[in-house]
């Protein structure tokens, strides 16, 4: 995948190749993360089929997606997101990417 804008935020480097789906691909904002584990809330980055990125600050809690921040040159948006999974490893990580990815996709399909 070929990243739009590449920035040291939504780095391409960090982008979790295991977890594509669909063209769309989850990515650490900085370094991988360390354990202790479980994990109750983080930042990522999205990545789209088109290459472009969104910041996801994702919570155990709250609600399904919420805008945080609208698009701006280099990302489509920051949204809010409940990962519904418990996070015990970059695994499930993934796992939660997938579930939420359909709200990813119709927040995506608004900006154009």
């Amino acid at each position: 995948m070929q990243f739009v804008k590449q920035n040291d935020t939504y780095n391409a480097n960090n982008a979790i190749r295991r977890s594509e789906k669909d063209g769309w691909m989850l990515g650490y904002i900085g370094i991988s993360w360390p354990g202790p584990w479980p994990k109750l809330n983080g930042d990522l980055f999205v990545a789209d089929a088109d290459g472009w990125q969104a910041g996801i600050a994702w919570e155990s809690k709250g609600p399904d997606i919420e805008s945080i921040a609208g698009p701006s040159d280099e990302r489509w948006g920051v949204f809010q997101v409940r990962f519904p999974l418990p996070v015990m490893s970059e695994n499930d990580l993934i796992a939660n990417f997938h579930l939420v990815l359909p709200l990813l996709k119709r927040e995506r399909a608004r900006w154009p």
